[in-house]
């Protein structure tokens, strides 16, 4: 088997990755001489759905082998292993035999994981090394850490005299520029930079920046800023004042552009407009129908004004940079103190936020030639895999380097090399915003690698297993027409040249492309979500008549909020749909009146809570009025306990102030049991029962905690979608990355790009005034006015944002199986011509290229709309789980209390008290220690103070032994519990090891209840260790404490 080091497979979509991942993964294991060589890969992917997928892959796969009549599809896999290993199927089948076996019995080496797993138990393993508690706690609540640190740093306003200033005067800029006052919303937005790893190493220059350096740079800017428009000003009055001489006007220039750039930079409105020199241009100055006189007056004059032209811009660009550095100077200056302010938080907390998992391994290892935390993992992971690469963010990638660099470049005993391979699309790299990056893959699949070792391979995967010919086609075309769209060559390429797809053998399929009718043509009642709602039904009820269940379809949206209007529209006309929308925790009724009684715990005036626990109460526990009489009555209750009396009338038992008195989970416990009382088993209130333990367990949080933290994160918390159902699929494109389905449906096909929110920009400020690398300014076309690096920076940001826009159209329109129907806008100017930066506008440009658009028509077609495929998945009946309630006794539990307050009862033995006595023992290091000891004891709980004189006593006892004077001798050297590593043994830890002056050794154990030969082998076997050491033991000793203290000498 010839295999490359590095192997690199560029996957489009449909083309069998998993497959393919799955068969070179079995293929290492079965060629292997060991049965446990799967301990030896890592194999990393990015979702927890896709490491199930490919370990019940691999394992369903392996099982299948072992069987004596493997099933189709494992007999094709065995085949081609067969064909590229040359082992025999009896090999094969011999082999999966003993693999399965031992994976089962060791499953927790079978390492398939996500990269965030990863990277956590590395983390976790050398939390110590890496100067981490080694209690943390994984958090995922990145932004509301980051809401707390910047609330916690505001707060400080008033307290810190520099910091006041600054927010102030960051407050009243805001107001001036007619924008919010609340000024936390800008600092969250440069403090999300801190967790985004694109922005790492721009980050860094500003660690060492301290507040009233920016607030000095801040001034001088300003200054400058005044310096600069005065210039401008007068310069381009002289040129006003020249157009008044020789009687000009704005019609007297060609469309008057070199009259009003002029007169508004007179006015005080800086900018470069660089298309003046062209106006400016003999041929290009003014109308023909100008009089003869003025042309000469205006020809005239060009040098002159093409001289303050340049003048101008050339300070105008240094206007621009200044202005766009002024508008993100104060919430940068604040970085550092958010960074301390989050920091804080997490020490305080105990946390650490898994945004800080990759830069904390990539501060460690970076400059380490044999990075340490790996070195120490040893030689464990010879063969890599991961999926999914282009979703891999830079970081996790060079953190992951050194590791697979030392397995590639070296052979264990067994002559056996490592090996790589990594397997993605840049086509469908949606993830930017995460770190991943297209052009990473698109790097390596080029001549890049970052490994000592060269034998590096590309193999393509340009067959769609996935989708019927007339789908495959359609997207071809599509996508190689869009190819043309890109500027970057790099891109152009990946699309002209890398998304063209075989066929497989599924002929057919269909492709319905139609647009809602342009503006012009609606009614004007009609709002456009009307036209797209009514296409999505109509388009539903025609796929469903061409026999196709609703389980087969799946809506496609770019952004939630047209999925959360198409779920509302197709629950009202009766359509069963499943949506991240209809799975949150918060729109179900009982969860809602679990928060609504909570808020009237926390405030018994909050009439909305009030009146909405009521309406609940109204509508599923009482039949005798209707639910608005049944809401007032229960209003007009002023007192609590009426209220209470009142409820009991229909069997609702219970006391508003009990409840406020338990706990938080105990609180919602009884909510449930006294007001839901759930007949089967509800997965909305299990779950959110979880996650109230949860939060009760870690923040001992209290009523008023879990509804602030509730209204925080509420939007966020759904229960899994339920497998099998007969229903409608509505998902973001985001989330559909990866799975497949018979129909697609992508309607709102027509986002406008130019109103998306676009990141900001680092631009190199090319200015002396500003000593920084980098700066961010917002990312607008003036940045192409500052200067040509900025220019450069801004039209390659343009390129990546229009590279995402396209994959996320890949993404979409490859999840098709059979038949893929697209609604979009026709979108077209006044003049009929068709609009840009528009999603729609690709659809359209792609008709006209092929002859096939007429503005009058909204629906093309490809292919029949038939269906071909046989039914396939049968549809499951969700089974309702039995509801499982006991009800514990409190007084039947027995809690097993310290074992020093048991001295003295029946249950005293000498076992218990021994354990005190050894504790305390273990603080001793001198004579000297005894009150202390004693002391520290009562604090932490170990004693009471009825029992201290008693131990003592029996301390002292054992402290002033004249059999074990020497152990507690202040002249010499003490141990207490001291672990010691032996070469090729377990670990051994003696309770006391003392060296006197000659460096010689004596130990000490204490033990309780009767005196055994164990106990002796025991010291003999601490007594080699040490001799091992070099030392030499000459005195050891037995203290058994018990009712009465024995000593045995030895």
């Amino acid at each position: 088997m010839n295999k490359p080091a590095f192997s690199i497979y560029d996957a489009s979509a449909g083309s069998g990755k998993t497959f393919t991942l799955v068969k070179e993964y079995l293929k290492i294991i079965l060629t292997s001489s060991k049965e446990d060589a799967y301990k030896n890969i890592l194999a990393i992917t990015f979702t927890n759905k896709a490491v199930g997928e490919m370990k019940s892959r691999v394992v369903n796969t392996l099982s299948e082998f072992a069987q004596v009549n493997p099933n189709t599809k494992a007999q094709e896999v065995m085949a081609q292993i067969q064909a590229e290993t040359q082992l025999s199927l009896e090999d094969i089948h011999i082999k999966s035999k003993a693999i399965i076996r031992n994976i089962i019995h060791n499953y927790a080496a079978f390492d398939i994981s996500t990269i965030d797993k990863f990277t956590h138990k590395v983390i976790r393993t050398f939390a110590h090394d890496l100067n981490l508690p080694s209690t943390f706690e994984v958090s995922l609540e990145t932004e509301n850490l980051l809401t707390e640190a910047i609330d916690a740093l505001i707060a400080q306003a008033g307290d810190d005299e520099m910091l006041t200033d600054l927010l102030v005067n960051f407050t009243l800029e805001k107001t001036d520029d007619d924008k919010s006052w609340d000024i936390s919303r800008d600092i969250k937005e440069i403090g999300k930079l801190l967790s985004n790893e694109n922005n790492r190493s721009e980050i860094d220059h500003f660690k060492d920046k301290q507040i009233q350096e920016f607030i000095e740079l801040k001034k001088t800017i300003a200054g400058k800023i005044k310096i600069i428009q005065k210039e401008c000003i007068e310069t381009a009055k002289k040129a006003m004042f020249l157009f008044d001489e020789n009687q000009l006007d704005q019609k007297s220039f060609i469309r008057g552009v070199v009259y009003n750039w002029f007169s508004k930079t007179a006015n005080g409105e800086i900018s470069t407009n660089l298309k003046i020199p062209d106006y400016l241009q003999e041929g290009n100055r003014y109308a023909k129908a100008l009089p003869q006189s003025q042309k000469d007056t205006v020809d005239a004059i060009s040098p002159q004004l093409l001289s303050w032209y340049f003048t101008i811009a050339a300070n105008s660009k240094e206007f621009l940079l200044y202005n766009a550095f002024l508008k993100n100077i104060t919430p940068l200056s604040l970085l550092n103190r958010v960074s301390q302010e989050l920091h804080k938080i997490q020490d305080e907390q105990n946390i650490l936020s898994i945004a800080e998992f990759n830069a904390i391994i990539h501060n460690e290892i970076q400059n380490q030639p044999a990075p340490f935390i790996y070195e120490r993992m040893g030689e464990r992971y010879k063969h890599f895999f991961i999926d999914e690469f282009q979703d891999t963010s830079q970081m996790q990638w060079e953190n992951l380097i050194p590791l697979i660099d030392n397995a590639l470049s070296s052979e264990d005993l067994g002559g056996e090399r490592g090996s790589l391979m990594i397997v993605g699309d840049p086509k469908q790299s949606i993830y930017r915003w995460r770190g991943g990056k297209a052009e990473q893959f698109i790097e390596l699949s080029k001549t890049k690698n970052p490994f000592v070792n060269p034998d590096k391979k590309l193999f393509h995967l340009d067959t769609n297993w996935r989708s019927y010919s007339e789908v495959i086609d359609f997207n071809n075309q599509f996508f190689q027409f869009l190819s043309n769209e890109f500027q970057y060559p790099d891109y152009k390429d990946l699309y002209e040249n890398h998304s063209h797809q075989k066929e497989n053998s599924k002929k057919g399929g269909y492709v319905n492309l139609s647009f809602i009718p342009s503006k012009s043509d609606w009614e004007e009642d009609v709002e456009k979500d009307e036209l797209y709602l009514e296409a999505i039904l109509q388009t539903i009820q025609k796929v469903q008549s061409k026999n196709f269940t609703f389980r087969d379809m799946v809506i496609l949206t770019r952004k939630k909020e047209p999925g959360v209007k198409i779920a509302t529209f197709l629950t009202e006309n009766s359509i069963p749909i499943v949506s991240s929308e209809t799975l949150l925790l918060q729109n179900s009724s009982e969860v809602s009146f679990i928060i609504a009684l909570l808020r009237f715990l926390k405030n018994g005036e909050d009439k909305e809570a009030k009146a909405h626990f009521l309406y609940y109460i109204g509508t599923k526990r009482q039949s005798n009025s209707s639910v608005h009489d049944f809401i007032a009555m229960g209003m007009s209750f002023i007192t609590e306990s009426a209220l209470e009396n009142w409820l009991a009338s229909i069997q609702l038992i219970f006391s508003f102030q009990k409840l406020r008195k338990k706990s938080l989970y105990e609180v919602v416990e009884s909510c449930i049991k006294t007001f839901i009382q759930p007949k089967q088993t509800n997965a909305y209130i299990q779950d959110f029962l979880d996650r109230v333990l949860d939060r009760d367990i870690k923040n001992q949080s209290g009523i008023s905690d879990f509804l602030l933290y509730w209204e925080e994160n509420a939007h966020r918390f759904s229960i899994p979608s339920p497998e099998g159902n007969n229903a409608i699929r509505i998902m973001t494109i985001h989330k559909a990355k990866g799975l497949e389905f018979p129909v697609v449906l992508f309607p709102y096909a027509e986002e406008n790009y130019s109103k998306s929110p676009k990141d900001k920009l680092w631009i190199e400020p090319e200015s002396d005034l500003i000593s920084l690398p980098k700066i961010l300014v917002d990312n607008n076309k003036s940045v192409e006015e500052i200067g040509d690096s900025a220019a450069q920076v801004f039209h390659q940001k343009k390129e990546e944002e229009l590279l995402d826009n396209i994959n996320i159209l890949y993404v979409a329109m490859t999840r098709a199986e059979e038949q893929l129907y697209i609604i979009s806008g026709m979108n077209l100017t006044s003049k009929g011509e068709i609009s840009q930066n528009n999603m729609s506008s690709f659809f359209l440009k792609f008709l006209e290229e092929k002859g096939l658009l007429d503005r009058h028509k909204t629906t093309y077609e490809w292919g029949s709309e038939s269906r071909i495929s046989s039914s396939g998945k049968k549809t499951q009946e969700l089974k309702p789980i039995p509801l499982v309630q006991e009800v514990l006794n409190s007084e039947s539990i027995k809690i097993a209390q310290r074992e020093s307050l048991m001295w003295g009862t029946h249950q005293q033995k000498a076992i218990e008290y021994g354990n005190v006595i050894h504790e305390i023992l273990s603080y001793i290091k001198t004579r000297n220690d005894i009150e202390w000891a004693i002391s520290k004891a009562l604090e932490g709980g170990l004693i009471s103070v009825s029992q201290k004189e008693e131990v003592k006593r029996i301390i002292i006892q054992v402290c002033s032994h004249p059999e074990l004077n020497l152990f507690f001798d202040e002249t010499n050297k003490t141990l207490n519990e001291q672990t010691i590593l032996r070469k090729s043994d377990s670990i051994i830890k003696p309770d006391r090891i003392v060296f006197n002056q000659q460096n010689q050794a004596m130990l000490l154990d204490y033990k309780t209840g009767e005196p055994n030969l164990k106990h002796q082998k025991q010291l003999e076997i601490y007594e080699t260790a040490l001799h091992n050491m070099g030392f030499k033991v000459i005195k050891k000793a037995l203290v058994y404490i018990g009712e009465t203290l024995e000593i045995v000498t030895l």
